[in-house]
């Protein structure tokens, strides 16, 4: 006895086999239950949902000798011959073979005719949209008004090529995607009716590999069957899909965080020895890279210890660049020298972006989201502060006082009503912020503070806009900066206000004086004036721009 695949021999045929259609076997089951279906209908979606399966349920149970209803008996010669694909009136055309208007014509001309054996005579046109224009023309009139024994049946992957005119003579279904989730208990299932052994771990990859198709779930489940020697096995289904294994997933993003490109660069070369495809591996990559990133934003996420440790570990910022970074390194491997060389450049790239020193946190003991869950904590008493010495460990000190944004930040606020603090300007204050050798995020808010002196220590005030930037972890790495660069223990108090002559607000104004001297400078040239005279020209002040004055060596 011949084997019957999979995909055959667990076809739907009954709508309550369908998986994962429901809104569209209720309208279709009211349809004939009421006996109000329509002379033509459309069934959209991704290959191997059930498009087809669709068609020869409703054409079943039109024609069951049991009479018309939403559940044909499966047993009469009708409903049989349905299943077996030998029906007469059940006449499935293939248009992207048949795209010719003579063919459209000659399969047109015997509408007209009673059906042979059923109660309707059932058209089901496979992949709709590849009819030529022509074709369609030659539709048209009997798709709109066909005999009553007739029922028009169109399939498509590609709603969107049809003409407006076809939709409109339609009823329309969309059939969706089944979940990742769906199919591997699809799966799961039929596994158990087969009595065949299986992993979890392999019908998971099974079910993230068929796309939402249920058919291709089907079709790589066989192989998968024959690739484990009679049972599904997750070490055989990933060798056959050329999946990534988790872990090497876990320590390359782990190397990621460390900075460590030696053994980044490693991992990579033990995937692509195991016969990983560069495609595949930045999926997983981008994938896992998603799920940090949902565990860092949603409390209630259920996610696994490592995913959980790594959200604590990176800032959000970082995850999304990085995921950024990946899914750009998909689209680009096409272009590469070859795929092993986009892959290594686009987690190089990861690597080369990832924030300075001091912007990746160390992993905690326990996990960010129960951070984010604990009730708030009583807010600390300022320390102590003590001078400036040399030479000594850093003090760190903060101070929390206030509400909003800054409260929860563990930093005091200060409004435009109120006094400006006591406190003496740090000698060049602008260049000891400028010389603190922060990067990215961390310059743009220094460049917005002030320094200030206070007793034996320093404040720093950042602006209220720039102030949004910060977190605990950006607050500590300015707070040791600043203790680096006066070589010594610094009591530092950061807080969040309306500030005047912060770094940026200087350069600003001294480029707008800068811009206003070229406009004077300019308007003061006498051949400036000669030209307007003569060509009553005028001049475009949007393209003035300060002369730069440096000398040559300076310049190089």
């Amino acid at each position: 006895m011949s084997y019957l695949v999979l995909a055959r021999k667990w076809r739907p045929r009954a709508f309550p086999e369908l998986l994962g259609q429901d809104s569209v076997v209720r309208a279709l089951r009211f349809a004939l239950g009421e006996g109000r279906v329509h002379h033509a209908y459309l069934f959209s979606g991704i290959r191997g949902v059930g498009k087809t399966t669709v068609a020869r349920i409703l054409a079943k149970a039109l024609n069951c000798e049991q009479g018309t209803s939403p559940d044909p008996c499966g047993v009469c010669s009708a409903c049989q011959e349905i299943d077996a694909g030998r029906f007469a009136d059940l006449i499935e055309v293939d248009a992207a073979s048949r795209t010719k208007v003579d063919d459209t014509r000659e399969l047109l001309d015997n509408v007209q005719y009673a059906p042979t054996r059923g109660r309707y005579k059932v058209y089901l046109i496979d992949e709709v949209h590849m009819l030529s224009t022509h074709s369609f023309n030659a539709l048209l009139k009997t798709l709109e008004e066909p005999p009553p024994h007739v029922k028009f049946i169109l399939a498509t992957t590609d709603p969107q090529k049809l003409p407006v005119t076809v939709l409109s003579r339609c009823q329309k279904f969309a059939l969706r995607r089944l979940s990742d989730t769906q199919i591997r208990d699809h799966l799961a299932s039929i596994l158990r009716e087969e009595a065949v052994a299986f992993d979890e771990g392999a019908l998971a990859s099974l079910a993230r590999a068929a796309d939402g198709s249920a058919r291709d779930a089907l079709s790589l489940l066989d192989q998968a069957i024959a690739a484990g020697g009679g049972a599904v096995r997750e070490a055989a289904v990933r060798e056959m899909l050329g999946a990534v294994a988790p872990d090497l997933i876990h320590r390359v993003v782990t190397t990621l965080a460390e900075g460590d490109g030696e053994a980044l660069l490693a991992n990579i070369d033990e995937a692509y020895s195991l016969g990983v495809e560069p495609e595949p591996f930045l999926a997983d990559l981008v994938r896992a890279l998603h799920d940090i990133a949902v565990a860092q934003a949603v409390t209630s996420a259920s996610g696994d210890d490592w995913t959980e440790a790594m959200a604590a570990r990176l800032d959000p910022e970082t995850v999304q660049l990085y995921y950024e970074i990946g899914c750009i390194g998909r689209r680009q491997l096409s272009v590469a020298p070859d795929p092993e060389t986009g892959l290594r450049m686009t987690v190089l790239r990861m690597l080369a972006f990832r924030p300075t020193e001091g912007e990746v946190a160390p992993a905690p003991s326990t996990p960010r989201r129960a951070e984010r869950q604990a009730p708030p904590t009583a807010a600390p008493r300022p320390q102590p502060q003590t001078p400036l010495p040399k030479n000594a460990e850093p003090v760190i000190v903060s101070r929390v006082e206030s509400e909003s944004h800054a409260a929860m930040l563990g930093l005091g606020t200060r409004s435009e009503a109120q006094a400006p603090l006591p406190g003496e300007q740090v000698a060049g204050a602008e260049s000891v912020l400028e010389g603190l050798g922060l990067a990215g995020l961390m310059k743009h808010i220094v460049m917005n503070a002030v320094l200030e002196k206070k007793g034996d220590g320093l404040v720093v005030t950042v602006d209220t806009e720039a102030g949004k930037l910060l977190n605990p972890e950006r607050i500590d790495m300015l707070k040791k900066a600043l203790c680096a660069y006066y070589k010594g223990p610094v009591a530092v108090d950061v807080i969040v206000g309306s500030v005047t002559g912060t770094p940026a607000q200087l350069r600003q104004e001294a480029a707008e004086a800068a811009q206003r001297r070229a406009r004077d400078a300019l308007a003061a040239d006498p051949g400036v004036e000669a030209l307007k005279r003569t060509f009553n020209a005028r001049v475009n002040e949007n393209t003035v721009r300060p002369r730069d004055d440096k000398p040559e060596e300076q310049k190089a």
